[in-house]
């Protein structure tokens, strides 16, 4: 799709260097129209709701209820009734765990996930199980991601209470076969929650005809607010469940000693709600129906060029399904380390997700510390595609396999102590560079110059928590003066740990003491090439030192 006639009604994708966006999953872009409802809202129809007698407050409630109903028509549900208002997908699922647990599920039952869940589809009803002696089973994938379904619906038995499983994986794009789950589960007796969170915005979803007990999704990854969220659940149930949440809106009678409530949906909702949310979202829903068939069509064209093009790379593995997915491809490139093709593609003007996606269980089966996700949506174009190919050819590049030897052996000591604010010939390299290009070179240049820590160290005692990348650290005194070791499988990450390392090595400890690594960073012009969590990361590093040093100095 060259001449996409929807990104022009996203303004923060168009301009004079307009962000190439791969990111969808995690949050979508909203359209013009979605902003200036919530804007309106704001600026001429701030009252809230249910509430006041007054005219504006009686209008506001009115638009607000009705996209209560524009939602259950969206979604195929039998009444509004069944629509509940929460923060978003996670708030949702949150409070089906724990209402269910309380009233529905005994001791002994087993809850039924797939080994592709979300953590906010794993961790509650982990909970849930430790609290109330509940058994977690988990349906398998094979070696690429992809659900066995066969296996899957003999897990499901007589003793399952609940069947929980995503719609669409947020990691990898699979279609689901939930049909089928639901169908399994019903007839054995056992409750189905399907996350939508991933699947609201690429199909079209109908909540009756998948006979599903609940459905959740966020309306921020489907064009709409960030903070309001929906939970679908058949009427019959949510009615037997007592309130999540006490305060006001849900009250029906309060007095000092007791209270009673409000029926659905607003037994759920305590509180004032999102509304500038909700009519966000109605928005948002508007959009869709206005574009489905054209959206469809683009995220279709889009998903197949993205393959062609990834083809083209050797390197390249695929994860998760590529005939039966939403536009979405996780992938890994052999012998690179993701971390530092994120950090070269972000330099190139590439937002795209890195990491485990809050998969951490699935990354594991799956023998990966982490995927790039490219996910797309409406308003993106073949020229974002190409854009995103020509950074990461340009990436890995850089990053080709380098033959340098490690000498576990060999540590560097200073000679002499150095005064600290120095920039030494490692650093000055860095200083030098021109353009984000060539300072990524010289950084990993350096990383060749780092004293590595033996493999067999590279355990969690020496581990530094609050990293992008992992990293290990072996930090010895002797005679007051401190000798580092250091690794991570990231190439960059070991080029900044060598200019680290080459500032305080040899130093004495009560100059480590009050290194200052922001304004070192800051001298060098590293400050404006590293991200939040990169800078937090070398932070974690250099306290992780000091602390070392505290403690051999205590020792003494």
């Amino acid at each position: 799709m060259q001449n996409n006639p929807l990104k022009a009604l996203f303004p923060q994708l168009v301009g004079a260097r307009p962000l190439i966006y791969l990111d969808s999953a995690a949050t979508s872009h909203k359209p013009l129209s979605v902003i200036e409802r919530t804007n309106q809202y704001y600026s001429n129809e701030n009252a809230n709701v249910h509430r006041s007698s007054h005219t504006l407050a009686a209008q506001t409630t009115a638009k607000f209820e009705a996209v209560r109903q524009q939602v259950q028509h969206f979604i195929g549900a039998k009444s509004d009734r069944e629509i509940i208002w929460t923060k978003g997908a996670t708030e949702s699922i949150n409070l089906v765990a724990n209402c269910l647990s309380t009233q529905h599920l005994q001791t002994g039952q087993k809850i039924l996930l797939s080994a592709l869940e979300h953590h906010a589809n794993l961790v509650p009803w982990q909970q849930m199980a430790q609290r109330f002696a509940l058994q977690i089973r988990i349906m398998p994938v094979d070696d690429k991601g992809c659900l066995l379904i066969e296996q899957a619906l003999q897990l499901i038995d007589s003793q399952t209470a609940l069947v929980a499983v995503t719609h669409v994986s947020n990691t990898l794009g699979n279609i689901n076969p939930i049909e089928l789950i639901i169908k399994k589960a019903k007839a054995l007796g056992a409750m189905t929650l399907i996350d939508g969170a991933q699947a609201i915005s690429h199909l079209k979803v109908d909540v009756q005809a998948l006979d599903c007990d609940f459905y959740v999704f966020s309306a921020h990854k489907m064009y709409g607010p960030t903070g309001i969220g929906v939970l679908y659940g058949k009427q019959v149930l949510l009615e037997s469940m007592s309130p999540y949440q006490y305060g006001g809106e849900m009250i029906q009678q309060v007095g000092y000693f007791d209270s009673t409530f409000q029926g659905l949906p607003y037994k759920f909702e305590a509180g004032t709600p999102n509304i500038a949310g909700v009519l966000g979202l109605g928005a948002a829903v508007a959009f869709i129906e206005q574009h489905r068939a054209l959206i469809d069509q683009i995220e279709s064209e889009l998903y197949a060029y993205l393959l062609q093009q990834l083809a083209q790379i050797k390197q390249v593995q695929l994860w998760g399904e590529t005939k039966n997915s939403i536009a979405l491809q996780s992938i890994t490139l052999i012998g690179l380390n993701i971390q530092d093709l994120s950090i070269l593609l972000s330099e190139q003007n590439i937002a795209i997700r890195t990491g485990h996606h809050c998969t951490m269980p699935l990354m594991q089966r799956l023998g990966l510390a982490g995927t790039l996700r490219i996910s797309l949506a409406c308003y993106n174009t073949f020229a974002d595609i190409d854009a995103f190919m020509q950074a990461l050819k340009n990436a890995v590049l850089q990053l080709a396999p380098d033959s340098a030897i490690q000498d576990e052996s060999n540590v560097v000591v200073a000679s002499e102590l150095r005064p600290i604010v120095n920039i030494l010939p490692l650093a000055q390299k860095i200083k030098a560079a021109q353009g984000w290009d060539s300072v990524y070179r010289e950084i990993m240049m350096a990383g060749k110059e780092l004293n590595r820590l033996p493999v067999h160290l590279q355990v969690a005692e020496y581990e530094v928590n609050g990293c992008e990348s992992q990293v290990w650290l072996n930090c010895e005194v002797k005679e007051q003066h401190l000798h580092l070791q250091g690794d991570s499988p990231s190439k960059i990450v070991r080029g900044l740990l060598a200019i680290i390392f080459e500032v305080l090595q040899g130093q004495k400890v009560e100059s480590i003491a009050v290194f200052d690594m922001a304004a070192y960073l800051h001298q060098l012009g590293l400050s404006r090439h590293l991200s939040s969590s990169r800078g937090n990361g070398l932070l974690a590093v250099v306290q992780f030192i000091k602390l070392q040093c505290e403690l051999a100095c205590a020792k003494n």
